[in-house]
């Protein structure tokens, strides 16, 4: 499977040591469950507004509880996804419970996760190589970007890639707030006409919280085992069911 080629620039000792999650800390693996798959079900359309309140998206089943990246126990703050798509796109909404939403920064490419973010991970055919990172804030500011490989392989990073196509769009209610998103699959990879040509992708998702000022929490969907998102091997599953919302 051919992926987007792009050149790849060095990336900063600092931004390599913290971008999307990653860390300086051990390189243990803690043993976690075995990655979550979802089945992601067809939908008819969207419109990205934030509000996921079309009948597909309150038909569609919550993920699994985001937990803590390294020893795999819930939370302290509650965060789902949801997993839609079409001919065209795969449509991700996160629900995010959130008693003080944070979110200043407004230029794209900005580094969101300095603030409190909701992350995205896709790798479409598995190997571990060129996969791409979605970063947004509650404001819905984006930052994108592509990865040759993980930081851990000596992996660099690519931030001049614009995901093409891509739609995001948040809300927010006394609860906290939530992410609507549509992302172009040929945005993604290039060789193939319909998510099935493959039997999956593979896919991760980060919650970034300040609890602190000098400390950020990683909360995920499928745990990694140490501070480091990019472990793409212990991402989770999707599957594009043909059954229709």
């Amino acid at each position: 499977m051919n992926k987007i080629l792009v050149p790849l620039m060095l990336v900063a000792g600092a931004f390599a040591a913290s971008c999307g999650g990653a860390s300086e800390g051990s390189k243990d693996v803690a043993p976690v469950k075995e990655p979550y798959v979802y089945h992601a079900q067809r939908t008819s359309g969207l419109v990205i507004d934030g509000k996921l309140d079309e009948p597909d998206w309150l038909s569609a089943k919550p993920s699994e509880k985001f937990a803590d990246i390294s020893v795999d126990t819930l939370a302290a703050k509650e965060t789902t996804v949801k997993m839609l798509w079409d001919d065209e796109n795969l449509y991700i909404g996160a629900t995010i419970i959130e008693d003080k939403i944070v979110a200043n920064l407004k230029q794209r490419d900005t580094i969101i996760w300095k603030e409190n973010d909701f992350e995205v991970f896709i790798d479409p055919d598995g190997d571990g190589r060129a996969y791409f990172e979605i970063e947004l804030n509650a404001i819905g500011t984006v930052m994108d970007l592509m990865m040759d490989r993980p930081y851990s392989e000596g992996g660099n990073f690519y931030m001049p890639w614009d995901c093409p196509g891509l739609q995001v769009a948040t809300s927010t209610d006394e609860n906290g707030w939530f992410v609507e998103m549509a992302i172009p699959r040929k945005g993604l990879m290039v060789g193939f006409t319909k998510p099935e040509d493959l039997p999956f992708w593979r896919i991760n998702f980060s919650r970034v919280e300040w609890m602190r000022a000098d400390r950020e929490e990683n909360w995920v969907w499928c745990p990694t085992g140490k501070i480091d998102m990019h472990v793409p091997e212990r991402w989770g599953y999707v599957y594009f069911s043909e059954e229709e919302k």
